[in-house]
């Protein structure tokens, strides 16, 4: 039975997992390896008798795992994982092709497994439905449209590069870290009064959700505001790395993948999300951290991929595969099932998803909608 954590109800409402629930974070052993070190040992767990599999974009992250995967295949005389590869049918901002190649032909492998979509991972899409059908409300809801890949695979270890942009990433102390490391002393005393002036400054999550949320009532936003208050993001480099990672929205992101892959028969392995990888990058970082997002890319993966790869800053979009006639259809047929309407105007609600660019928010609500109007509990008893 795959075990999920779940929404709050009020969480629902905002379609984010914004309160203060705790939730334990496994300790690690004490650091001894580099972050390097720990990432290989990682992946070379993943090799055994059952078939390995990178999925793979063509981005940053998957193509730093998938070329750590071959590397230690190779050195391990295994099988060399398949990368997996999905192409969407007329949507061009999710195309990856020329970046693919680039990655595959770096690592000489001539056999990719390339599922080719059309609409299959929509919101609410067959696959998606059965999922929701299984395990009812899940954040965050794209984990629904994954079933649509695990269903061509047989039984193996899932590799991905979930987390890294999360985790190799520079924070709020990278610009005055890289200022003083190039000795600008005047751009280094600009930061620090910047850096000064934030920690006076109360978080700006309410504001971020209001904004993505154009169908809050003027009571739900009046709640928000007096119910959200985050502190800033702590200065030192390696304590809002680990504060990061710890958050409500990153533990739910991370162990409800892992429950979905699990639920289809499969073993994940996410090694950027790996806590003593995380640990190790802490103690690598320090205070001051270890540079922008490309220079940790160049870091960690300098050896293993083209530089025009680890410098990338493009990146694909999906919202053109994710709502598409069967959802469009759905909301003009709505007639307001699944949600509170002092909190929530349906109207609005109904127009952003028919909107060419609908907010990731509205994605939980179309999902509450759906199980509401089929009369599917939100917490599934097969889940």
């Amino acid at each position: 039975m795959a075990q999920f954590i779940r929404l709050t109800a009020e969480e629902q409402t905002y379609a984010f997992p914004w309160t203060d629930h705790a939730i334990a974070t496994p300790h690690t052993r004490k650091v001894r390896d580099s972050p390097r070190t720990v990432l290989e040992r990682v992946v070379a767990s993943a090799f055994s008798d059952r078939p390995v599999y990178v999925l793979f974009s063509g981005g940053r992250d998957s193509s730093a795992v998938l070329a750590l995967a071959i590397r230690e295949a190779r050195r391990l005389g295994a099988d060399d994982p398949v990368p997996v590869i999905i192409r969407h049918r007329n949507a061009p901002r999710s195309e990856e092709r020329e970046w693919q190649e680039l990655v595959l032909d770096h690592l000489a492998v001539s056999s990719p497994r390339v599922v080719n979509f059309h609409g299959e991972q929509s919101l609410l899409s067959e696959a998606a439905t059965e999922s929701l059908r299984q395990h009812g409300l899940l954040w965050p809801p794209a984990l629904h449209l994954h079933r649509a890949i695990y269903r061509t695979l047989e039984p193996g270890t899932i590799l991905t590069g979930e987390g890294g942009d999360l985790i190799i990433e520079g924070r709020r102390i990278t610009p005055l870290a890289d200022a003083l490391r190039q000795g600008r002393l005047r751009t280094s005393l600009r930061a620090a009064r910047q850096l000064m002036r934030e920690t006076k400054v109360r978080s700006q999550l309410a504001e971020r959700l209001t904004e993505a949320s154009p169908w809050l009532t003027p009571q739900a936003r009046r709640h928000l505001y007096s119910a959200v208050d985050s502190p800033p993001e702590p200065l030192r480099w390696n304590r809002s790395l680990k504060s990061d990672t710890s958050t409500r929205p990153a533990v739910l992101a991370r162990s409800n993948f892992e429950s979905v892959v699990r639920a289809h028969g499969h073993i994940p392995l996410n090694p950027l999300e790996n806590a003593e990888f995380v640990r190790s990058l802490e103690h690598a970082g320090g205070m001051f951290g270890l540079g922008s997002r490309t220079q940790m890319m160049r870091y960690l993966f300098h050896d293993l991929l083209p530089d025009a790869v680890l410098s990338r800053t493009s990146k694909a979009a999906f919202n053109e595969t994710r709502w598409l006639e069967l959802e469009h259809s759905f909301a003009r047929d709505w007639r307001g099932e699944g949600i509170d309407h002092d909190l929530i105007d349906a109207e609005a609600l109904r127009h952003a998803w028919l909107s060419p660019m609908p907010s990731p928010l509205a994605a939980v609500h179309l999902h509450a909608a759906w199980l509401d109007k089929n009369n599917v509990p939100v917490v599934s008893d097969v889940a």
